[in-house]
């Protein structure tokens, strides 16, 4: 797939990142945009084409999105519950292909470099999938395939509805073509590929502009904390993620519990940033919570009021243009990130940047492809049971993290030093730098 000489040099070439949508919160659309800031960098023409309308997306094609109205009819025929003919399901996929390529004939032309992100690997839209590698096989164009998740990782599509939908994940998801070359972000998925699929692939980590403006400041901490009636001395807990349950919220509950046993008699101590403790306590989400979860998210709250953990959603404030998502950051004091499944771990990099600490699970992929650059962090294990719908670790843990939150909270010094720590060791491993020097690789290969 090598480009010519004047394509790596000054000149550049025309980049289409492809996603079925872009210019959102979700972690594929903030990769998305890093990658089209890096390769812009790089001499680079970069445009965003995606199925939704947004202010960040150059070519719409409405077809390819998730707003599409034969989009949710062929997923729940494919893979929830088959309810017409089967005939009429592969029709319907295939005439659906056939669609999406035409707009891809119109639209893609003009690009030297494809770079579409999970549509060949999560399978969430078979037709768009089709649909690309037939324009692949037509046009032997050059494309690098960012795959962030696959289709195996995902209850939803491993028991689809007709064997037709297996054998096209199968070949589609992702495909073995000459032209492509296959990206993917952590070690555990580039083994997967070969070990199922037979393909290699390079590992790209997810990165953060760690040379960005700060965006925290203590005047936006004084700001945002006014609005939400936070006052300067009370302790936030920030769970920065969406409401979902393989975010195991419920451990952050947990560990906040262990730590107001604990802080009950440092009340007017001073903490890390010169205030006294006011001896309130409490969890704030700035996350949105999806419809298909709000379960989970009234699990959460039913869960707090038990363990009597005071909870606070932001989240609307976003919505309603008040505040950004990075806006809500100033006002934590330490993040929460007790995931037990992640693909690799954004939310942990966006701490890092912000300079705070972070009391996380040992999710799989943290411990092979981010805990050997030697971060540091409050431990929360790497095990965990399930009572209901909810995770639990052992207590001793929470009581051990919640010991740790208190000797980080209440002591200038060694908050500074994770913090800095963390922030030199991100740039270095998980940086912009990183991530030109790993695309000029694959670039000239």
């Amino acid at each position: 797939m090598m480009l010519s000489k004047d394509d790596e040099g000054g000149i550049g070439v025309k980049i289409a990142l492809i996603h079925y949508r872009a210019g959102l919160m979700d972690g594929v659309s903030l990769e998305m945009e890093k990658w089209k800031s890096v390769l812009e960098k790089m001499g680079h023409e970069v445009h965003m084409v995606a199925g939704n309308i947004s202010p960040a997306v150059d070519v719409y094609i409405k077809e390819m999105g998730f707003e599409d109205e034969k989009y949710r009819w062929i997923n729940h025929n494919a893979f929830e519950k088959l309810d017409v003919p089967s005939k009429e399901l592969l029709d319907a996929i295939d005439d659906k292909a056939k669609g999406i390529e035409m707009f891809f004939d119109k639209h893609l032309s003009s690009y030297d470099l494809l770079i579409p992100n999970n549509i060949w690997s999560l399978g969430a839209s078979l037709p768009t999938a089709i649909a690309l590698v037939r324009y692949a096989n037509k046009t032997y164009k050059k494309f690098i395939a960012h795959n962030h998740d696959f289709w195996w990782e995902r209850e939803y599509f491993l028991h689809p509805t007709l064997k037709e939908i297996g054998e096209m994940l199968e070949e589609y998801c992702p495909p073995d073509l000459p032209n492509v070359k296959h990206v993917v972000i952590n070690e555990k998925a580039k083994k997967a590929m070969k070990d199922r699929k037979n393909l290699e692939s390079n590992v790209v980590p997810n990165v953060m502009n760690f040379d960005a403006p700060a965006f925290v400041g203590e005047k936006l901490n004084e700001d945002v904390r006014k609005y939400f009636e936070i006052n300067k001395g009370d302790i936030v807990f920030l769970q920065a993620t969406r409401i979902t349950p393989r975010k195991a919220i419920e451990l952050a509950i947990d560990l906040i519990e262990k730590f107001k046993e604990l802080a009950k008699i440092y009340v007017g101590r001073e903490l890390y940033n010169d205030q006294n403790f006011s001896g309130r306590v409490l969890l704030a989400f700035s996350g949105m919570c999806e419809d298909n979860t709000e379960w989970y998210r009234d699990e959460l709250y039913d869960h707090a009021k038990e363990k009597n953990v005071e909870v606070l959603d932001m989240y609307g404030s976003v919505e309603g243009k008040k505040w950004s998502f990075w806006d809500l950051y100033n006002v934590a004091d330490m993040i929460t990130y007790p995931s037990i499944l992640e693909g690799w771990g954004n939310q942990l990099l966006e701490a890092i940047t912000a300079k705070k600490p972070v009391a996380l699970f040992e999710y799989e992929i943290f411990k092979s492809d981010i805990k050997p650059s030697g971060l540091e962090y409050v431990d929360l294990g790497d095990t965990f049971t399930k009572k209901g719908d909810l995770v639990k670790v052992s207590p001793q843990l929470l009581e051990k993290g919640a010991e740790e939150c208190m000797r980080i909270l209440f002591n200038k010094e060694n908050y500074e030093s994770m913090t800095e720590n963390n922030f030199r060791i991100g740039k270095e491993f998980f940086g912009y730098a990183t991530l030109e020097k790993l695309i000029e690789e694959i670039l000239k290969k």
